[in-house]
């Protein structure tokens, strides 16, 4: 069962987003690129309308915490414009999954909590709060509604992984 407090929860109630006015779309030789500041991406077996559709979908699924985090009395959050760019990445990234792969694009609570979601919010919060420190550690595991343990032990397990 899904909560207003877990990652995966269906919104239905928000608005639709007109992905044409977020990014550039361009049918590219029977591809479509889909681009803007944060996104560049090429994908396969999609058209305008079905990626507008499925960006909805992605978007009234996908329950980022986006609050601000109080932490030792100060305040720690991502500005709109950072919300934003991880929002975008982690949509398109799992579409490009899917796409990549010729497979049916789904919006599943499995891929929400797959160690992936980690490696994009990573990028934002180290940059701005710096490497595995207490602020980017507790932010980027309320972002993605995980315990801060659980969340730490899956940052420790990616950097082993890409440090290989």
């Amino acid at each position: 069962m899904t909560s207003k407090e877990n990652i995966y929860f269906f919104r239905p109630f928000l608005p639709q987003i007109d992905t044409s006015k977020l990014f550039a779309i361009i049918d590219e030789k029977g591809k479509l690129r889909v681009q803007n500041k944060n996104i560049n991406c090429l994908f396969s077996n999609l058209d305008c309308e079905r990626f507008d559709k499925i960006y909805n979908d992605f978007n009234r699924h996908l329950n980022l915490d986006f609050e601000p985090l109080h932490l030792n009395g100060k305040t720690y959050t991502l500005t709109p414009n950072e919300q934003e760019q991880l929002f975008q990445k982690i949509v398109t990234s799992w579409i490009y999954f899917y796409t990549i792969n010729n497979l049916n694009v789904e919006v599943k609570e499995s891929d929400f909590t797959h160690p992936y979601m980690v490696d994009y919010v990573l990028t934002i919060v180290d940059k701005k709060f710096g490497d595995d420190t207490t602020e980017s550690l507790a932010l980027g595991a309320k972002i993605l509604r995980q315990d801060l343990k659980d969340y730490t032990k899956t940052v420790e397990s990616r950097r082993m992984y890409y440090n290989k």
